[in-house]
């Protein structure tokens, strides 16, 4: 278990790891759940996994909490159909005061919540094979086209459960144009972003080619470590390619998001990257199924906590 005032034996002045407060310790375990670093007058945490962080003393933290990215809709079987593009993982940041004793970390997997201490974010929004389906969450998934169902597919809502500021924007809308053969025209909304929406399925069939997935939302920018990273973006909306009409892969959104699958390339969809709380990329299938039908799993989440040395 690392301590603040005594880290690897060395001088914890010396490499920055002092805290504001006399006195005062910050611990963690299992170690190697946590990255320490300093910027400025910080010190803080970097977790990829979940941990128990232990506060000798009293002082106010800063966080970054995002959850674990929703998967992409998929269709393992011989349907028709494109999947929407996973919904990033709640995005939340701000500052817990007066600070003391242990307090948890969570750090989720794929679809799951992650936490430190009463801040909670949720899980992104996973892409469904229902009929018109998609599913709510920190942001949620884009929108899913199967044949049959109609022209639309509204994709799920974000910031869901509702945070103030909120943690997360909705999925596109999926489209399927209303034509007699219709499966030859369906494209996935992209997954929802922590700082976007996710884009609709470009209408497509007739006068509208060549068409593709809808793109995922872009992600939050944070400097909380000093450096920039972005985080939770959405997963791109899937492209079928039925008529020979395809595009190419819809790309996921700054922050993790995977690309979707598309048909006209064959290119697989591709997950959200680990430890960005991205949302993976939709599936596309037709009657013969392949690894295009595959979706995109979601990225893992992330906390990062710091605190005025």
């Amino acid at each position: 278990m690392p301590i603040i005032n005594s880290f690897s034996g060395a001088s914890a002045r010396g490499l920055g790891f002092t805290a504001g407060g006399a006195g005062l310790e910050v611990t963690w375990s299992p170690v190697p759940a946590g990255t320490p670093f300093t910027t400025g007058a910080y010190s803080g945490i970097d977790f990829i996994a979940s941990a128990t962080v232990t506060i000798a003393g009293e002082a106010d933290f800063e966080y970054v909490v995002v959850a674990g990215g929703g998967a992409g809709g998929s269709f393992p079987g011989s349907s028709n159909g494109v999947g929407g593009g996973g919904g990033a993982g709640g995005f939340r940041s701000g500052t817990l005061p007066a600070l003391t004793g242990s307090v948890s970390v969570t750090v989720g997997g794929g679809g799951s919540p992650s936490s430190f201490g009463p801040i909670v974010s949720a899980a992104g929004g996973s892409g469904t094979v229902s009929a018109g389906g998609s599913n709510p969450g920190g942001s949620g998934s884009g929108g899913t086209a199967i044949p049959g169902y109609g022209a639309y597919a509204t994709g799920g809502s974000g910031n869901t459960p509702g945070t103030s500021p909120p943690q997360g924007n909705p999925g596109g809308t999926a489209y399927l144009h209303p034509i007699p053969v219709t499966w030859l025209a369906v494209s996935g909304g992209g997954g929802g972003g922590a700082n976007g929406s996710g884009v609709q399925g470009p209408p497509v069939g007739p006068g509208n080619s060549p068409w593709g997935g809808g793109a995922g939302g872009s992600g939050r920018s944070t400097t909380i470590t000093g450096s920039t990273l972005t985080l939770a973006g959405g997963g791109g909306g899937a492209s079928g390619d039925f008529s020979g009409l395809g595009g190419p892969p819809a790309p996921g959104g700054a922050g993790g998001g995977g690309r979707g699958a598309s048909q006209k390339s064959s290119a697989a969809a591709f997950s959200g990257t680990a430890n960005t709380g991205g949302g993976g990329g939709g599936g596309a299938q037709t009657p013969a199924p392949s690894s295009v039908g595959i979706a995109g799993s979601g990225g893992s989440g992330r906390v990062i906590i710091r605190w005025l040395v």
